[in-house]
């Protein structure tokens, strides 16, 4: 993304997080926008917002398809894109502001790469660990399965990594002894 492109990116998205934590929306506005994210990555929409060949009115039509959304502030979000013409930056914006909403509020996805998934106990005393090792707040735990680990698992979270895999431990013994 050039420049240009950012700083749109960030006038629309700034304020908007601005006022999302200001009237203590942000688990809702987040839930939507991530639902909404989930269906952009389905579909292919953000090509098809950013591309050249569709008309203005086309855009405009498919992003109203989102203005059902029970978040009064993604229903304004959407209509001042729509008015001032800028459908083609809804997904970046998106990205940004989910972005910015898990900064400010310290509340993470957190990813448990496992060989073997990890039972409802398990995540529940994971839990306290992670937000006190990774200092962040858990939103929500997303498992990968992942047979090369070998055994334990790798958390990450905010660019952040646990490892305890028995596949880091080898790779860190097999240095020793070089």
């Amino acid at each position: 993304m050039d420049k240009r492109s950012y700083a749109t990116v960030e006038k629309y998205a700034a304020p908007f997080v601005q006022i999302v934590l200001e009237k203590n929306q942000q688990r809702d506005v987040f839930r939507e926008l991530s639902q909404i994210k989930g269906i952009f990555e389905e579909t292919y929409l953000a090509d098809f917002l950013s591309h050249i060949g569709v008309s203005q009115a086309e855009k405009s039509k498919v992003l109203r398809l989102f203005q059902t959304c029970d978040s009064v502030l993604v229903n304004n979000l959407i209509e001042v894109l729509i008015k001032n013409g800028r459908e083609d930056f809804f997904y970046p914006i998106l990205l940004d502001i989910l972005k910015k909403i898990e900064k400010e509020t310290n509340e993470f996805e957190v990813t448990i790469h496992s060989v073997e998934g990890l039972s409802e106990e398990q995540k529940a005393r994971l839990i306290p660990v992670i937000e006190k090792k990774m200092n962040l707040k858990v939103r929500s735990i997303k498992e990968n399965l992942d047979r090369s680990l070998i055994g334990g698992f790798a958390i990450t979270a905010n660019h952040k990594i646990i490892d305890t895999s028995i596949k880091r431990q080898l790779k860190a013994v097999k240095e020793k002894l070089k």
